[in-house]
């Protein structure tokens, strides 16, 4: 499967559609601002979430980070975020993460992602933003830097002496990230911060890039090394719903998952859906049928994906991996 192969049911194909419109639109502005800034410096503008996954909405909301390589001056970077900031604010969501979202914290050092993978001194920001770099992040600006440091990223999980195994570190690391959405987001429900609409993407989209994740590793196994990272660039070019469409065109399981995450997308791409949801507490939402259908809806997700994977992988070391 490429990029040009059709998405089932429609509408995910529609919202592929429109978010590579969006994408280009972004990244022609961009260009156009950013180049005589950056200069040759390696930098890149991370998209992540909806516009990493190309599930654009016009209701969607919009996340980022900039990475660089520290060659540019501290002046030239605030420049450089702060043309950034102008670009997407407009279709970006005011919220409390405001500060954080358009602040210095954007700027992301390449060796802070690199130099530390799997050590107790690395944060939660580091882990996040490279599994993100991996699994979802599309460059809006930098495509050059972005290629080369993920294939950089790969080279440290699957060094040359690896061998044909499974990318054990990488999948150790991909399950390190996933445990930290659910503290996370445990941490925002505690601290009283708009609660539906995390919780509805816990069951759907973060569960789509978790397994997302694991199929690339999966189809790695077996191949030595240079390959290995060569087949995982491959697939992680794609989104975790390509990959997976791709992946498993004769899966029983794929036409009924992919149906429940089409509707998943079509209800969270309601500006009133999103409001009401957010306006819910834990207490209230099972009472709610707006909630009640997509709770319903993720825990039949959830069940899918892992009959899908069982299906999938019958057999192959991946499943008794992710547990063990």
């Amino acid at each position: 499967m490429t990029s040009k192969t059709l998405l089932q049911p429609s509408y995910l194909q529609e919202r592929y559609d429109y978010s590579c419109k969006t994408i280009e639109s972004l990244r022609q502005a961009m260009y156009s601002t950013l180049a005589p800034l950056a200069g040759r410096s390696p930098l890149a503008v991370v998209s992540v979430g909806s516009y990493g996954r190309c599930e654009v909405s016009p209701v969607s909301d919009i996340d980022f980070f900039i990475v660089h390589d520290s060659s540019l001056p501290a002046g030239r970077l605030d420049d450089i975020l702060r043309q950034v900031s102008d670009l997407v604010r407009p279709i970006s969501h005011p919220g409390e993460s405001d500060e954080a979202k358009f602040g210095r914290g954007a700027l992301a050092l390449y060796s802070d992602l690199s130099e530390h993978i799997g050590w107790k001194c690395e944060d939660n920001t580091a882990l996040t933003r490279r599994m993100l770099m991996l699994l979802e992040g599309r460059p809006l600006f930098g495509h050059e830097a972005f290629a080369w440091w993920q294939n950089d990223l790969l080279c440290r999980y699957v060094p040359d002496d690896h061998g044909s195994g499974l990318a054990r570190f990488l999948l150790n690391d991909l399950i390190r990230y996933y445990r930290t959405l659910m503290a996370n987001f445990e941490e925002k429900r505690a601290e009283g911060k708009a609660w539906g609409v995390r919780n509805i993407k816990l069951q759907f989209s973060r569960k789509l890039l978790f397994a997302g994740g694991i199929v690339a590793i999966a189809e790695a196994h077996g191949l030595p090394a240079p390959s290995k990272v060569l087949r995982l660039q491959q697939l992680l070019a794609l989104t975790p719903l390509q990959r997976l469409a791709m992946l498993g065109h004769s899966n029983p399981y794929s036409v009924a998952l992919f149906e429940d995450y089409a509707v998943f997308l079509e209800l969270i791409s309601s500006v009133e859906n999103r409001r009401h949801l957010d306006r819910l507490t834990p207490g209230q939402a099972m009472a709610d049928p707006v909630y009640r259908e997509l709770r319903v809806r993720g825990q039949a997700f959830s069940l899918k994906l892992e009959h899908w994977l069982r299906s999938q992988y019958t057999r192959h070391p991946i499943l008794h991996a992710v547990f063990f």
